[in-house]
């Protein structure tokens, strides 16, 4: 559980990173793009192709990735949410068996209780039979 709460505050700070970085950017290139006539000079060009060209191409390409680990994070939250689900059917499918699993050992019990009832039943029943071979022997010599 504190994995998920982990993972959830680390996501979530991830969303607010990519949120600022995306306004940081987009203030910088507001910021050119307002500026842009006024430096219309040598010194500018070579600031403008050194360093905020590139680093425009970097941030939007930084930028693109970022989005892309932020979907398969999602497509994570989407697993662990069906994983979870499917943890808490087994659970609930866990319970169900150990359940039936007592009622087995119940019935199991009782069969055990019914066989041992019947060898004893079955043992006093072989003892009769003589004595009544005896009676029905008697009985057709009397006739």
């Amino acid at each position: 559980m504190e994995e998920s709460i982990w993972y959830e505050k680390q996501r979530s700070q991830m969303e607010e990173s990519l949120w600022y970085l995306k306004q940081r950017h987009r203030n910088l290139q507001d910021y050119r793009q307002t500026n842009e006539r006024l430096w219309d000079d040598q010194a500018s060009s070579y600031i403008n192709g050194r360093y905020l060209n590139p680093h425009q191409e970097d941030s939007e390409k930084m930028s693109q990735l970022l989005q892309q680990q932020h979907q398969v994070l999602q497509q994570t939250d989407t697993s662990m949410n069906l994983a979870n689900n499917y943890a808490q059917e087994i659970k609930k499918l866990s319970a169900e068996i150990e359940r039936l699993m007592d009622f087995a050992r119940q019935d199991l019990q009782r069969s055990y209780h019914n066989y041992q009832y019947y060898l004893e039943n079955n043992l006093t029943a072989k003892a009769e039979l003589p004595i009544i071979a005896n009676l029905i022997n008697q009985a057709n010599n009397a006739c």
